[in-house]
């Protein structure tokens, strides 16, 4: 939800920044009889306006600042991935010595049962012969 209300108010805030620059858009916006025509007028500038907008959006993106953001942002990106690697690889580990522990167990267990379910067969077997 937060990523939406952010969204609507970065886009609020460029049609704004956009309707505050353009002197001409708002001189016929003031004009309009109706909120169809406004549309219309607001629709006609944002596409003839739209490659300009492309183009210092690309200026923008493609600027040292924000390239230097985004390479700090893929590090950080990085630098969670291997510390989450690293928690999981402990995490297989510790997992698989518990397992390890537990199968000894469960066999020790097991050979003693069998060793007692012999017993007592052996002592039946003694008992009918």
């Amino acid at each position: 939800m937060k990523k939406i209300s952010l969204l609507l108010s970065t886009l609020g805030g460029a049609m704004g920044g956009y309707l505050l620059s353009n002197k001409k858009l708002r001189e016929e916006l003031m004009k309009a009889k109706d909120a169809e025509t406004a549309a219309k007028t607001l629709g006609k500038h944002l596409q003839r306006d739209g490659k300009k907008i492309a183009g210092q959006v690309r200026e923008f993106v493609g600027s040292e600042d924000v390239q230097l953001n985004i390479a700090k942002a893929k590090q950080f990106a990085k630098t969670k991935a291997d510390e989450a690697r690293r928690e999981l690889s402990q995490l297989v580990a510790c997992g698989k010595n518990k397992a390890k522990t537990q199968v000894k167990k469960t066999a020790a267990q097991a050979k003693r049962a069998a060793a007692k379910t012999a017993r007592r067969v052996k002592a039946k077997t003694r008992k009918l012969s």
